[in-house]
């Protein structure tokens, strides 16, 4: 049986949409914006993407994966879609659209757990809302945060800090 886990974290940011996506796109940086992602490290570099491996740790409990990541600035969109890890077959998706009242972004995530028997069960009730929930709800509030600060003051939260 194929399990499908789906995800949608939906927020409005108050910058321009080139730093919400160079920011949401620069995965070396995450590990400044949010205490469970502890590193990462780039594997590859190529024209409108990466792939990376990150570590960290999820709600206390460690995690690593590898992901490629897809840019495709013109319409707004990161895709991510991971290769090694528990996650595995994962595809995250940001949507970034400009709106009156700000930028709406999007942040979706659909996992296909290929686990036989329990691979339903696992995602609905464990991965989904312990971890990917959790994690997700936390760096989309990371990037609105770690933006809106920027614009504000000119300067991002490691910046403040240091002074």
């Amino acid at each position: 049986m194929v399990a499908l886990m789906h995800l949608v974290h939906e927020t409005v940011m108050q910058a321009p949409l080139d730093a919400i996506f160079s920011l949401a796109a620069d995965v070396e940086r995450w590990p400044q914006l949010h205490p469970a992602y502890r590193w990462c490290r780039i594997l590859e570099r190529r024209p409108g993407g990466i792939t990376f491996e990150m570590g960290g740790r999820i709600r206390g409990w460690p995690a690593r994966w590898t992901a490629v990541q897809e840019q495709f600035p013109d319409d707004g969109r990161i895709v991510f879609r991971h290769i090694r890890g528990i996650t595995t077959g994962m595809v995250v998706r940001w949507h970034l659209q400009p709106e009156p009242q700000g930028v709406r972004v999007q942040l979706v995530h659909d996992l296909v757990l290929r686990w036989p028997v329990i691979g339903r069960l696992a995602s609905d009730l464990i991965v989904g809302p312990l971890f990917i929930d959790w994690i997700a709800s936390k760096t989309l509030a990371s990037v609105k945060r770690e933006v809106e600060q920027w614009v504000s003051t000119g300067e991002s939260s490691s910046q403040a800090s240091a002074r």
